[in-house]
């Protein structure tokens, strides 16, 4: 299984210019991804995770997991000897109508976890930090589709489990430098976790940098925090990387306002800057990066082997919170692409070794502080 997750954006952005395959294709997706047809209960969760046991975990240094991958050819890294831990919280993978949150002792959830972020998208932490990724009964993809205060509640859960993970964490952390880092849903929760654990306190004078990605950011955010900031370079810390990737020639924006009113999530329908940093040029600038600033973009394959990174795949430029890539051209990627030019599943790994070969570079300037 090589689909990391459908997400949220799916299906409500059409426009004039949408062909009728593209169209058809997202009306399913809607009737497909509703919410449970009851409110949420918290009696009616599945139990809480236990954090002490290491079955609760999707990643940990000490086993062996999906997490321990990297590109042909590529250094995997030895974490036994990392100097930096990584607190990864994975995307939406969970579309039930049964639940309004997901159970992570089901087997099939926990294998699309492992196929799909955890190999996608944690694993280029594996070359330079130890990586924990807990997981937890996060909300169906439903309670985004049409957004309600079953959707807050299932969120709230959600975010209980994360933070409880995140205390576990910290005993195991023992005061070492960290990162946050979450895509979709993921981020949802670290934006939380931030705002309501780290934001502030001493402890974020050790967070060397959150990836906040695939998640719109708004730039008042961060004015309204009191020691995180968004990322301007390649080797600023204590900051926030953030961006939601798009087709060029799309309008991320108008989708953004259009799925924020179809799914009555407020917060997205106001239309204000948006934060974007571009990982081919570490730039919060229009200008386009070209694609030979791409290291290389990846998909571990379908194979059981992981492919090699291809460089040079795509170029990218940001605007209002958009990082608007060119065409991929290869099958794998187009593949997973959602209606209307939405590179959301795609968001990690067209600009993977870009990501993977910078932490390296801004955990050297956290040091030199």
């Amino acid at each position: 299984m090589r689909i990391l997750l459908l997400a949220v954006g799916l299906a409500l952005s059409a426009c004039a210019s949408t062909g009728p395959a593209q169209l058809l294709q997202a009306i399913k997706a809607v009737k497909n991804n509703q919410p449970p047809a009851f409110p949420f209960d918290p009696a009616r969760a599945p139990p809480p995770p236990d954090y002490a046991d290491i079955a609760s975990w999707a990643a940990l240094p000490e086993t062996r997991d999906a997490g321990d991958t990297a590109p042909a050819g590529v250094s995997l890294g030895d974490q036994a000897q990392a100097e930096v831990d990584v607190f990864f919280i994975y995307p939406t993978v969970f579309f039930g109508r049964d639940a309004w949150n997901a159970d992570p002792r089901d087997a099939g959830y926990r294998q699309l976890v492992s196929d799909g972020p955890l190999r996608g998208q944690a694993s280029l932490f594996s070359g330079c930090c130890r990586v924990y990724s807990p997981h937890y009964r996060q909300m169906t993809l439903g309670g985004y589709m049409k957004w309600s205060p079953n959707s807050v509640a299932a969120t709230e859960l959600a975010y209980s489990d994360v933070a409880r993970a995140f205390d576990e964490f910290l005993k195991r952390n023992k005061g070492r430098p960290f990162i946050i880092a979450g895509h979709s849903q993921g981020t949802r929760i670290a934006r939380l976790l931030i705002e309501r654990r780290i934001d502030g306190q001493p402890i974020a004078n050790r967070m060397v940098a959150a990836y906040l990605i695939g998640h719109w950011i708004e730039a008042e955010w961060f004015d309204r925090l009191k020691s995180l900031r968004a990322c301007t370079g390649a080797t600023d810390t204590g900051c926030a990387i953030t961006y939601s990737t798009f087709a060029e020639g799309r309008n991320a924006t108008s989708q953004r306002q259009t799925l924020a009113r179809t799914s009555n999530y407020a917060p997205e329908r106001v239309k204000r800057p948006y934060t974007c940093i571009n990982p081919l040029n570490w730039s919060t600038g229009p200008a386009r990066a070209d694609k030979r600033l791409n290291r290389g973009a990846w998909l571990f394959g379908p194979g059981p082997q992981p492919r090699a990174a291809e460089p040079g795949l795509v170029s990218a430029r940001c605007k209002d919170g958009a990082l608007y890539v060119s065409p991929p051209g290869q099958k794998i990627y187009t593949d997973l692409v959602i209606p209307f030019g939405n590179f959301h599943n795609l968001d990690y790994n067209m600009v993977y070794m870009n990501l993977r070969e910078n932490l390296p570079v801004r955990i050297g300037a956290f040091w030199k502080r």
